[in-house]
């Protein structure tokens, strides 16, 4: 079978290093496999097929007769739905009005989070294009779930969790802890909540974040908490990997735990690499990311604040949310409001993960949790103990994927997905988040006017 694989572009990331593998996957298996993208052009994608347009853009068309000269017999296309390019939508409406087969495999959902990429895309509501040629893939069964929920058949939406491939390692853990976060500091990273760890924990304890906050968010969001930590004299050091990336593996050897405070994952990456790197794990658990595999790690669901310490929060809440919903063109009323904010605030105490920044860092500086201590001294005791990892290796993608690939079928009937059915399941209050709403005032970076 001759595949053609799309993605926006081949840079650094998660989705370039899952491309990477699935490519090769799908050659060993005896296809043959072209990749296009707005480059760059990788060795390992060689020969492949460079599109500038097909990258990041607001405006202008996708070259799509280019596309469909390559005469493949599938299409898989990565996080066709995110809303990164204007004219995906309409690009694959002409591949599936073409008759050409598509696996369009979701890592992100437009709808979670994303409001001004939801906008750019959402103008004809042919976002989601239902087919017996057309099949999708997700790399967790949340993400399963909604796409049946909004109505795709359930023999044409498959459970393909990514493969985990971490690098060897040697293990020559240091004697004091020291506790790596893998990981580039964005904002959903949850950076605070490693501050307030570090602030409760043991004497000896140090800290470390792997990388600084990429292209996609403002820099500030991640220096300020740099700065921070600096003035509070965290144990923490920030972007330990940047000026010497090589160091990566060797840090990931002295680590003697590795540690999650993120409030979202599209995949449980940062739950698996530990099990397959025979490391302890430490902080919080996100259910319906873990529910995929056997629980690993020591973990949290939530580190529960009194509302008496949080001034301004019930204000900062209802700004939030009404402008989160007015960004996806949804209103609440003032009885609506008054109901979200009764079980937000429900019981008295908030999740220090679902606070804004500038009252993170209020409950570090003016705020003792006991009880944080004493869980933080027992999980930094705790040893890594060994699970199945069997389904996340290659071997198990490869299985999987072949299945897929074999189960995609003719052309027929073409119809189309309703995308509110699936900004239903995101946008309802009880998910809202501070860390995946837009900045508030008090995070925006002061100017110079």
């Amino acid at each position: 079978m001759n595949i053609l694989i799309i993605h926006y572009h081949l840079r650094a990331g998660g989705v370039t290093r899952v491309i990477e593998s699935q490519a090769q996957i799908l050659q060993s298996q005896g296809h043959e496999v072209q990749i296009a993208s707005g480059g760059p052009l990788e060795e390992w994608a060689k020969p492949g097929v460079v599109l500038p347009e097909l990258d990041y853009r607001t405006e202008g068309t996708i070259p799509v007769e280019r596309l469909l000269e390559q005469k493949a017999d599938l299409w898989i296309i990565h996080n066709p739905t995110l809303g990164l390019n204007i004219d995906y939508p309409k690009m694959i409406e002409i591949a599936a009005r073409a008759g050409v087969p598509m696996l369009m495999q979701i890592h992100d959902f437009v709808e979670d989070g994303r409001p001004e990429n939801y906008q750019l895309v959402i103008g004809n509501q042919r976002l989601y294009p239902n087919a017996q040629h057309v099949h999708y893939a997700t790399i967790n069964r949340r993400d399963l779930g909604i796409l049946k929920a909004a109505g795709v058949p359930d023999s044409r939406v498959h459970f393909l969790p990514n493969a985990v491939n971490p690098p060897l390692i040697k293990q020559r853990a240091l004697e004091d802890p020291f506790v790596f976060y893998p990981v580039r500091g964005i904002r959903r990273k949850n950076l605070g909540e490693l501050c307030l760890l570090a602030a409760h924990a043991p004497p000896k304890t140090r800290f470390a974040v792997a990388s600084r906050s990429g292209s996609e968010e403002p820099s500030f969001i991640h220096d300020d908490w740099v700065s921070f930590a600096e003035k509070e004299q965290l144990p923490i050091d920030f972007d330990v990997v940047s000026n010497d990336p090589g160091s990566f593996v060797e840090l990931l050897e002295r680590a003697t735990h590795l540690v999650t405070t993120s409030i979202s994952e599209g995949f449980g990456l940062t739950f698996l690499d530990p099990a397959f790197l025979n490391k302890p794990l430490v902080g919080r658990d996100l259910p319906q990311i873990t529910r995929d595999f056997v629980g690993y790690g020591t973990l949290y669901q939530s580190i529960p604040v009194s509302l008496d310490v949080l001034p301004g929060l019930e204000k900062e809440y209802r700004e939030q949310l009404t402008a989160t919903m007015l960004a996806y063109g949804r209103t609440m009323d003032l009885s609506e409001l008054d109901y979200a904010w009764s079980q937000f605030s429900a019981g008295g105490t908030i999740d220090f993960g679902n606070l804004p920044e500038e009252l993170q860092r209020k409950v570090i500086s003016e705020v003792t949790l006991p009880e944080l201590s004493a869980w933080l001294e027992s999980a930094l005791r705790q040893e890594s103990r060994e699970v199945d990892t069997s389904p996340w290796t290659l071997e198990s993608y490869s299985e999987n994927l072949d299945k897929i690939v074999k189960a995609i079928g003719a052309p027929g009937k073409l119809g189309w997905i309703s995308p509110e059915r699936i900004l239903n399941q995101f946008l309802v209050p009880e998910k809202f988040h501070f860390l995946r709403s837009r900045l508030s005032f008090s995070d925006t970076p002061p100017t110079n006017d």
